[in-house]
Order: C-alpha cells, then structure tokens, then sequence
C-alpha cells in the first residue's frame, strides 16, 4: 500500500475511485475526501452521498448491535495511525451498513481493514487511507459450521444420557447415526456402526423380523410395532420400536429409529403367571420398610471457668506527692546513683515483677534481663550525660516466678535525671507498657497478610483500586491472567483499559466510589482490546464492585472481584441452538422424556409426556409436576430431584403420577446431569417409564410371601404339640414294654429319640422364623447392653461351662441402643451360642462383644478364638437358610440366616471376619439406635 507525501491532484482522485479495492481517502478531520467505485459497491453507498461527510456520520453504529462498537474500533484505530505515523491492520471486525431500500435498517458486515497515513511536503500527515475487504460470506460460512458442530455435540450428549436405542438408518439402510445404547447391545462403539448394513449389526434372523417395516418407513410412512428380536445366541430382546421418515424435498433419504427394550415388562408378566406355583420358595430379598429410628446422645459442652486474678496489693499511702504517683496507671520509678538503686516504685510498676524486691537493689540485680536487652546501658548513658531518652515499644523479656515461661513485654517511656543540689542524683523512668497495643498490630498485620495471601492464590481476579482516579494500587495474577500484556499497577483503570471509558463498567466504577453502594453484575459484555494488536474482542464477565473505606468511614477505593464467563456464554448459545433438534428427536421417542433447569424448573417435555398429562407445554411449565403428584408424595419427590442435583448424581425415583384421565400410574423416572463445556451443570434430562402393572405383579410377590411366612408360623406351632406327644408315647412305651432283644433297645430307641430330638430343633426354628416376621414390627425401646447380655449368658450357662468360656464387654461408646428388645436377644443368642458351639476344644473359649460408632450408627461387634472358617470362601452363603459349616456338632443352619434377617429388615448389614482356626469375628451394623 503507498504511502503519499503530498496530497494527491485531482487526476490521482480518479486513480483512487478506479482501484480494486474497496478505499477511502479521508482528511485528518476524518472526512471523506475520496472513494473507490469497489467501495461503493461493497457498502451500498453513492460517491455524492459521502464526498465531504464525517466518516462516522456517513458510517454509524448499527444500534441494533451495540456490542459490535464498530465506530469506537475503527476510531481508535484511526487515532493510532494519526499519533503513530505508522499503518495499522486492523483485525477482522463487525461493521454494518445502512439498508438504502430500508431506511433504519442496517445490513451485516464483516471487514478487513488497512488504514494507512498520508503525507504533505512538510512531512505531515495530512490524510489517511482506510482500505477494506468483505469477508461477510466467510464469517457467515464459519459460524454456520461452528453452530452446526455445536448442536452436534449437544445432540449426542443428550441422546448418549437417554435409555432407549437412537439411531438413522439412510436410504441404503446403512447406519448414520447411532447413540451410546447401542454398544451394550451390539458390543460395538457408536463409531464403529457408522456406515455398516443394518442387516450386518443386528443379524440375519432379527434382520427378518423388521425388514417390511424398514420397507414402509423407506417409503414415507410413520410406523410403531413391538416386536420380538433374537438378535444373536443367547441375546434375545423384545422391543417396542418407532420409525419416522426424514423426508426432504418430498424424498425420503432415511428414517429415524427410536427402540425401547420392554423385555422386562413382559417377563414381569410371565412371572405373575407362575407365581402361585412358587409359593413354597423363601424370597431371602424381602425387606421389611421399617423407619429407620436413631437416638442422638448429645455432646456435652464443658466450659471453663475463668481464673480470678490475683488480688491487686494494697499499700499505705506515703506522701501527697507519691499518693498521685500510686494512682496514675503509668509505670514510675525512681533510681539513685550510678548504680541505679531502686528508691521508689509505684504499685504500676511493682505489677510487672510479682514477687521479686526492686526497692533497695540496683536495676541490674533486681532486673537481670534488663542488662541482655540493653537498658543498663541507656540508663548509665542518660545519667552520664544528662540528656532524655525517648524509647518507643521496646522489648523487654520478663522472667516469670514459679518457673513459668518468660513473657515478652513492650514498653514506652522515658528515662530522664533528676538533680538534688543541682547534681545528678539518679534517674526517674516513667512508662507505659504496650504489649497489647504491638500484639492487636502484629496480629493485624498478621491477618493483612494472610488475607493478601489468600487474594494471591484466589482463582478469581481480585484488584483494589485507589482514591478517586481508581488507581490499581493490588492485582492478585488471577486478575492479571485476565488482561495479559497490560501494566497495571500504578495505573488509572481508565488508563490501563481505555476502551471502558464511556461503557457501562466506568458508569459503575464511579457510581460506587461517589455513593458507596455495592454493585454486582452477572455476564455482562465488555469490549476490551487485545494488547498484541488493539482489536478490540467481546468478552463477558460477572464482577462485584464494593467500597472500600477509611477509619473515618470515607471511600477511599474500590474491592473488585471479577470473573469471566465468555466461555460460558459461549457455550449457552449452542446449548440453545441445539435444543430445536433435540425436541424433534424427543417427540418421536415412544418413552416421556424431560430436561429441567439446574434450579428444577422445567425445561422440556416431549409430546409422550404431555399426552401422559393431557396439557400443553406452556401449561405444563407453568404448574410443573406439584399439580400432578400426589400431595403425599410431592416433598420426596423434590427433595429426591434437588439431592441429585445438589450432588451431580444420577436420578431414580418411583413415584405415581396422575394420567389425563385421572388414574394414578406409577412412573420410574430417571435422569442424568448435563454440563456446560466449563464444566458447570446446565440442568438434568431424564425419562419416565410406566411400571403400574410391574408394581402391581411385586405387591402380589410381598402378599404371598407374606401368607407363606404366616403359614410357617402356623405350621411349626400346629406340629409342636404332635411332637411332644410322640416324644411322651416313646417314653410310656419303654416304661410299659419290654424288647425281646436288648441290642434291638439299645440301637432303635436312641435313633428315634434323636429323631424327634431332630424334628423338634426344625420346628423350634421354623417357628422362630415365623416369630421374627411377626415381630419386624415390634416398636424399638431402649435395650441396655449390660442387662441383656447378662440375661443371654445366664441362659447359655451350661455351654460357658463345656467351653471353659470368658466372655468380656465393652458398652461404654454406646451402653443402651434403641432396638426391639427381642429381636436384639435374638440376635446376641445366636451369635454368642455359635461362639460357643463352635469353640476350640484344645483351648478354652475367649468371647469379647462391644459397641463403637461409626457415621452415628451403632455397630455391634463378637470376637472369639473358636474353630473359624474360610470367610472369602463361605461368606457369600452364610447367611443361607440351613447352611452350615461345621458338622460335628447339632444345629439346623436358622440361626445366623435369622440374625441377617432381624438386622436387614432394620436396613442395617453384617460383616464377617475369619480364618481356620483363628476364630471369627462378625461386626453388624444394626441400621438404628
């Protein structure tokens, strides 16, 4: 580009208006002196429309775009080269152009821009040269790319979070597009499908089932079918399918596949129909819903009572003249000779050295440790010389009586002679002690520091601005990573970033400084200039403005906090861009689908969930799901959903739900948490399924389990009279008859009695089955470990004995729980009795029981150093009703398959320590207490 010394003749005029590029030649006024016919072109402007204009009259902000701040930019350029003598490239910056067919409209515009100086013979610059190119297609294109990157990324994100297959197939049946779902069917990632048959991904034989579906929907037609899918060996899935034709200039190019698996429904169903054949099965997963109850012991709060301090000495008053000295609170002394005895002292004074005799000695013995801090040597050199001394917070540590740690005091005070017959006759000290005073400094010093420290390592940019030109007297490098390449200390703020002057940030700066008030902002745009080239970039920024006071309440500068959002602007514009195509997508899927706000207000809900409800979208927004719910279940409902949000977790919620018609339907709702590229959460988006009839089916299951525990009951109490009489007929038949062959007696007689003995245990234990489910709702009490541990033992007295047994205890974490008091000797029986039927006999038995707490929960704990056995390798069947591990004593395998069923019905758990031979130890969470 040339750059002319003189101004150009008018026949160079003309050279100008013939250029290929677009030019303006303007005065130093910034008036339009010439025009290139590529210019007029290019901004729908005519040669006698500018000629003699103001550029900026001619050219003026679009006012519906303030942002752009196309004239502040070009303008400051402009000033540049006029200062500079130099060109300047501008970067690429929005202008818009008045519309001439619409009068108030302005046309979008995005340029390149060149101004260049113009010299006279005197080597002034007398014009300047503004060259410009049209780059608005290329802007255009690239952010109809970035959109469209953006909403794809969005679209997967969202179709990735839902639970049914998604897919495109297009007019070759291949794959297009497919979402996470896919991988756990097809064991392929999303990638992987892209390009591939349909027929190859989901095989043969599945391939068949829908291939005249695919037919219809490749011929324009919307379809729904449920259908039964053997998709491999061993893979076998039912699902409910919809296809919806993407159709463009009346074509169709491919289809859209939306598949839910509703195969457990359909096995839910299969399962109701066979259920009274498996009535006989024990469900080991019933749980009892039983309120979890906790007792909190408070925390005692032990206060300390403060020392009294000692009783201040009294001593009769002297003279009028010392009586003034004893009241002052001022340190006074009066000390003679070179020596510095000590000939008074005020009762100030005497306080400081408790216990210690000053009157009569020298300084320097009644005081050694004024000698290592120097105070001899001020108090010989003022009685020397005569001159005052003036010492201001000086250190001075005192030995304290008792052996106690020395204390650093601080003094101020003078020291000056006093004369008798107009000699020095020694030296009177008067101070006052300011420990406290240097202490409350140091420690706000202290606390200046850390407070400096913490603004230091702050991510958010924190600066302070002082007196009313706002200099920036602190920059924490948070707020300097915000605007690399500028010097800011020092500063004005209007100095440092000059392009604020006249935008809303310095209205603000100044309106708080002049009333004090504090002032926030959240995402605001400022335009701020990058310092590499000047271009001036929109960059977003949420800021606090506070006030910052003197001691005498004045602003005296200005607390900013300031963090940039751009990014997170960003990222909420393609967000909303993406939402259209997501709701297209969405009102197809056969499921509801939903999205709220990350405040729980709802954002969407597709067509399936409005057809649920019966109302508009609008309608729904405006009442959210408070209208639908049952009132008794409304606050879990939201609690459950603001838990979730409150912890980024995943979303899962049975509840019931009213239908258009007024049915309650009980809905699974689950959800997951979308975030915005920075990583902040943008809200939750989730689906309902209808599981009224599987809820139904589960009750049925809890009905019959329920009459099947009751039979139990009834049973074992029904059998034990029976078994008691056998066991009377066997005893009445030995005293009343006599067996032909005594070994016939020997042998038959202990097998039956050990029989019934045998058939008595089972029905005991079928009947405490029975008994625990009758008592799972038994009210808690407070149980004291103490008395039902001694109540337990005395019961298994004969078997302490067999096993030579000790058995210690340790309550003191937690002496008394809050627990059914049967269940919990239960519980106590069964653990104490295996520790004893399961004792080592080459050793005698050592059982310790104890309580600790952990997360306000009791856990009770049973040692022992009995026979043991392989945990990792049996303690997955434990707990199974009639398992047993040891044989060679009796038992029937009831006892630990009821102590875990006591202890889960609380919602409490078990765990199990143990080796062979190395005892057991068994720690159970008991859920409450």
């Amino acid at each position: 580009m040339p750059i002319f010394r003189v101004l150009p003749p008018a026949s160079l005029l003309s050279v100008i208006q013939a250029l290929p590029d677009a030019t303006l030649l303007l005065s130093a006024e910034l008036r339009i002196v010439a025009v290139s016919d590529t210019y007029l072109a290019a901004t729908l402007t005519r040669r006698e429309d500018l000629l003699g204009r103001p550029v900026f009259e001619a050219f003026p902000d679009n006012p519906a775009h303030p942002e752009a701040h196309a004239v502040l930019n070009v303008q400051a350029s402009l000033r540049q080269v006029l200062e500079t003598r130099q060109p300047h490239q501008m970067d690429r910056l929005r202008y818009d152009v008045p519309d001439p067919d619409h009068p108030g409209r302005f046309v979008e515009r995005y340029w390149q821009t060149r101004n260049a100086p113009v010299f006279d013979e005197q080597g002034r610059v007398s014009h300047l040269l503004h060259v410009v190119t049209d780059v608005t297609q290329s802007v255009l294109s690239d952010r109809l790319l970035q959109a469209s990157e953006a909403t794809t990324r969005q679209l997967r994100l969202i179709t990735d979070a839902l639970p049914v297959l998604i897919g495109y197939l297009d007019h070759e049946e291949k794959y297009r597009f497919a979402n996470h779902a896919y991988q756990a069917w097809f064991n392929q990632t999303p990638e992987e499908l892209l390009g591939r048959p349909v027929r190859e991904v989901v095989g043969e034989e599945a391939y068949a089932g829908v291939e005249p579906y695919i037919r219809r929907a490749l011929a324009g037609e919307r379809l729904s079918f449920s259908a039964r899918m053997p998709y491999r060996e061993g893979f076998t899935r039912h699902i409910h399918t919809d296809y919806v034709p993407d159709m463009r200039d009346g074509q169709v190019v491919g289809f859209y596949t939306l598949v839910s698996d509703v195969t457990e429904q359909l096995l839910a169903r299969e399962q109701e129909q066979v259920l009274n054949q498996e009535l006989a099965a024990i469900n080991e997963e019933l749980e009892a819903s039983n309120e979890e109850l906790r007792t909190h012991h408070l925390e005692l709060v032990r206060t300390q009572q403060a020392l009294v301090e000692a009783a201040q000495r009294q001593v009769e008053e002297r003279e009028t003249f010392y009586q003034v000295f004893e009241q002052t609170p001022a340190l006074i002394a009066l000390l003679s000779g070179p020596e510095h005895c000590y000939e008074y002292v005020n009762q100030a004074y005497q306080s400081l050295f408790p216990g210690r005799r000053l009157v009569g000695l020298p300084m320097a013995e009644a005081l050694p440790e004024t000698v290592e801090h120097g105070f001899i040597a001020l108090m010989d050199n003022v009685y020397r010389t005569g001159e005052t001394f003036y010492g201001n917070e000086l250190l001075l540590t005192v030995a304290q009586p008792d052996g106690r740690p020395h204390q650093d005091m601080y003094f101020t005070f003078t020291y000056q002679t006093y004369r008798e017959k107009g000699a020095v006759a020694g030296v009177s000290i008067f101070a006052f002690e300011v420990t406290e005073q240097v202490l409350a400094r140091e420690q706000r010093e202290q606390e200046r520091q850390r407070l400096l420290g913490l603004f230091m390592q702050a991510p958010a940019g924190i600066c302070i601005l002082a007196g009313p030109e706002l200099v920036f007297e602190f920059v924490n490098p948070g707020y300097q990573l915000l605007l690399p390449g500028r010097n800011l200390l020092g500063q004005s703020v209007f100095k440092a970033l000059p392009e604020i002057e006249g935008t809303r940030v310095a209205s603000f700066l100044r309106g708080v400084y002049n009333t004090g008030l504090t002032h926030e902002e959240q995402a605001l745009l400022v335009p701020i200039a990058r310092p590499a080239d000047g271009v001036v970039e929109n960059r977003y920024f949420s800021f606090v403005y506070q006030a910052r006071r003197d001691e005498q309440g004045q602003v005296n500068g200005i607390l900013a906090f300031v963090f940039e959002v751009t990014a997170q602007q960003q990222a909420v514009a393609a967000l909303r861009e993406s939402e259209a195509r997501f709701r297209i997508m969405a009102d197809a899927a056969p499921n509801q689908v939903w999205a709220v706000n990350s405040d729980t207000t709802i954002r969407y809900a597709n067509q399936a969930f409005l057809d649920f409800v019966g109302v508009s979208l609008e309608e729904y927004e405006a009442t959210g799901w408070a209208a639908y719910l049952p009132a008794d279940e409304l606050e879990r409902a939201q609690h459950t959903l603001e838990q979730a949000i409150s912890t980024r977790s995943l979303y899962r919620l049975e509840h019931r739900m009213r239908r258009h018609d007024g049915e309650y339907r009980w809905l699974l709702s689950q959800g997951a948490p979308s975030f915005y590229p920075s990583g902040e959460l943008y809200g939750y988006v989730g689906s309902a399924i209808d599981i009224t009839e599987l809820k139904q089916a589960n009750e049925q299951l809890m009905r019959t389990n329920q009459d099947l525990d009751n039979f139990v009951y009834a049973a074992s109490h029904d059998l034990k009279q029976p078994v008691n009489n056998l066991a009377g007929l066997l005893e009445e038949v030995r005293r009343g008859s006599v067996f032909a062959d005594p070994e016939e007696e020997h042998l038959l007689v202990p097998l039956v009695q050990e029989a019934l003995q045998q058939l008595s245990v089972t029905i005991d234990d079928l009947a405490a089955l029975g008994q625990a489910q009758q008592l799972s709702q038994a009210p808690a009490e407070l149980v004291s470990l103490d008395d039902l541990t001694e109540e337990v033992v005395n019961t298994l007295e004969p078997q302490v004995r067999a096993a030579r047994a000790r058995i210690t205890t340790d309550f003191s974490a937690r002496p008394a729980l809050s627990f059914a008091r049967a269940n919990l000797r239960t519980i106590l029986l069964n653990l104490l009795g295996n520790s004893l039927k399961y004792a080592d006999p080459d050793r005698p038995a050592r059982i310790h029981v104890s309580v600790w707490v952990e997360r306000n929960q009791p856990v009770l704990v049973v040692e022992d150093n009995g026979l043991g056995f392989d945990a990792q390798k049996h303690g997955a069947e434990l707990f199974h009703l009639f398992r047993r591990l040891h044989t060679h004593t009796p038992g029937t395998g009831v006892g630990l398959y009821l102590v875990n069923r006591i202890v889960e019905a609380r919602g409490g758990s078990i765990e199990v320590d143990s080796q062979p031979g190395q005892g057991a130890t068994f720690r159970i969470r008991l859920g409450g207490g």
